[in-house]
């Protein structure tokens, strides 16, 4: 499944700037690309970046990824998470680290963004059997799902205005707010994930993550695992669901596994096995 270009294009034309990877990610494609990775080099060019290396081991050493000791090197965690995970986690912290945004509401916006990334990665170890998701691309698709938001809230001032003002207190209804300036934050999204080269499973469930049924067999579980994670966020800081969960919930139960009288349990599983980074 392809997006359309000239959507693509057509957004593009709005002036919108897509953050460009930063040297040291290219670095590290560059070595893990090697027919035989050298670990020592990307270990160490990882570390190079403390800011980096604390994200990565704030993450790895999370409820979400369930790991039986503590990271304390970036070789430890290359050597039990696996060098393809690393790179995830780590291109995750250098892209919030690209889109920027220093206000308080910025701040918000990726708090939330991190609390849904880790209930997503929860969700999919629950129902590995079932969705055959890792739960670090549950991590990753839940960290950027909505990371289009930023973008479009630099480049226009009224993007988002009421979640301005509030301080990041109150989150707007996404959808609305593309129809008032006929942008969309999932095309951004979805923008973003291309040139920064993510799993394109994950660029598509990015880019459908408000239309489920326009997407694959396996964008369509990751989207339906976001959207669980984000009615659990809700959930969580007494935030009110939106009718678009209302109405996906049965599809969303389905791609899950689940049937409307275990969701409950499963809702209060999820919530027992975690525990968000801090």
């Amino acid at each position: 499944m392809e997006v359309d270009p000239k959507e693509i294009t057509a957004f593009l034309d709005k002036g919108i700037k897509i953050p460009a990877q930063p040297k040291v990610l290219l670095e590290v494609d560059e070595l893990v690309g090697e027919p035989r990775a050298n670990i020592k080099a990307i270990a160490a060019l990882v570390a190079h970046d403390a800011g980096v290396t604390a994200a990565l081991f704030r993450i790895a050493n999370s409820s979400a990824f369930a790991l039986s000791k503590q990271m304390d090197s970036v070789e430890g965690a290359i050597s039990i998470l696996g060098l393809e995970q690393v790179l995830t986690l780590v291109k995750c912290t250098l892209l919030r680290q690209a889109i920027g945004g220093d206000a308080p509401v910025y701040e918000k916006f990726w708090e939330r963004s991190g609390y849904i990334a880790q209930l997503a990665a929860t969700i999919a170890r629950k129902q590995k059997f079932v969705c055959h998701i890792t739960p670090e691309h549950a991590y990753m698709a839940g960290l950027f799902f909505e990371c289009g938001v930023p973008l479009l809230m630099q480049r226009f001032p009224e993007y988002c205005a009421a979640f301005r003002l509030s301080n990041g207190s109150g989150w707007p209804t996404l959808t609305e707010e593309d129809r008032l300036l006929d942008t969309d934050h999932a095309v951004a999204g979805y923008l973003v994930s291309h040139y920064w080269r993510l799993p394109e499973f994950i660029g598509l469930s990015i880019r459908y993550h408000h239309d489920i049924f326009r997407a694959d067999a396996v964008s369509r579980t990751m989207v339906a695992i976001l959207l669980m994670a984000t009615h659990l966020y809700n959930l969580r800081h007494q935030q009110p669901d939106d009718a678009e969960w209302l109405g996906l919930m049965p599809t969303v139960l389905l791609e899950l596994g689940l049937d409307a009288d275990g969701r409950q349990e499963f809702e209060e599983d999820i919530f027992d096995a975690f525990v968000v980074a801090s």
